[in-house]
């Protein structure tokens, strides 16, 4: 791997805008970003299968673990590349011997030259909880840790149905945010950024223009022409979940929550993350969950908690 071209991993907690930072900066000339891999963890647990990617049956285990393996909603690995077999055999055949981490960044090399680019990158919200070991296995990576209002995520999240609860939403918010800025912070800050979603819609170009300083890019108003290639840059699986990328930047998308949160909706995301949401500088609106309601999730959690230590002492005395 270059040291002067490291690879660029956009996280964050789904729904904070990885994909709209993605489409902007693999406009740029010089940067190529494919949709979502998710392998890098789940198949590095096969390296002693893989050796040192000398021996043909190496690779071929490989590229036939990357085939068969699922990142989401019926996409595979394999296909992000863009390569053939035989163009991703070469690539590792090229590099070999070589690591885990340096076969993936083979191929994500070779998926970057065809597409005509110098350096690649990778937007996987989920690696916001992995930045620890990829930047051990990546040691000239660069984070770029997307972060939005909590109450717009825990709506959007219930949007796309990734769950029916705002008070999951909003926990699991909190805690993809925390653990990714606790991995984060301790690396050089020529390394780690956190980048927030509300000034990038609402200030695109002087956003994009540090940003791309730091990553060491030339701004190009080539970034601003996403929403022409919005559409062919997703995944048709994915597509449902992204129908305003064909569009140009919309700063109404800021803190939208604001005008389609109830009262109480918004009083469970800010009564599950208010500290945190604080702490990156939003503001609250102190908006409290009705008496009533913490009664009756509180009669809840007490009837579960008592089902669990009865079916725990059947299970002792033989009975369940």
């Amino acid at each position: 791997m270059s040291p002067s071209e490291p690879p660029v991993f956009i996280v964050g907690c789904s729904r904070s805008g990885t994909t709209l930072l993605r489409l902007m900066l693999t406009q740029h000339p010089h940067m190529h970003i494919p949709p979502e891999s998710e392998f890098l963890l789940s198949l590095h647990e096969n390296t002693d299968r893989y050796g040192d990617f000398s021996e043909p049956h190496e690779r071929w285990f490989f590229i036939r673990d990357l085939q068969t393996t699922e990142v989401s909603m019926g996409a595979y690995a394999f296909p992000i590349f863009d390569l053939s077999i035989h163009e991703a055999e070469t690539a590792l055949a090229d590099r070999a011997p070589t690591d885990f981490a340096g076969a993936a960044d083979a191929l994500f090399h070779a998926s970057a030259h065809k597409h005509g680019k110098q350096r690649w990158g990778d937007k996987t919200p989920h690696y916001v909880r992995h930045i620890e070991w990829l930047s051990e296995a990546f040691p000239e990576s660069q984070f770029v840790h997307m972060i939005r209002d909590g109450r717009d995520v825990a709506r959007s999240r219930v949007e796309a149905g990734f769950t029916v609860s705002m008070r999951r939403s909003a926990r699991h918010w909190k805690e993809e945010v925390h653990t990714g800025r606790q991995a984060g912070r301790p690396l050089p800050a020529r390394r780690y950024r956190e980048l927030f979603y509300e000034n990038l819609v609402r200030n695109p170009e002087t956003v994009l223009r540090d940003l791309c300083d730091w990553l060491d890019l030339e701004f190009t108003e080539a970034l601003f022409a996403f929403d022409e290639s919005g559409d062919a840059s997703v995944p048709d699986e994915h597509a449902h979940l992204h129908e305003k990328l064909n569009a140009p930047v919309d700063p109404s998308r800021a803190q939208a929550w604001k005008h389609s949160l109830s009262s109480r909706e918004t009083a469970d995301v800010e009564e599950e993350a208010g500290s945190l949401l604080q702490a990156l500088g939003y503001e609250l609106t102190g908006a409290r969950v009705p008496l009533w309601l913490r009664g009756l999730r509180g009669l809840h959690r007490n009837t579960l908690s008592y089902t669990k230590s009865l079916v725990e002492t059947l299970r002792r005395l033989g009975i369940a």
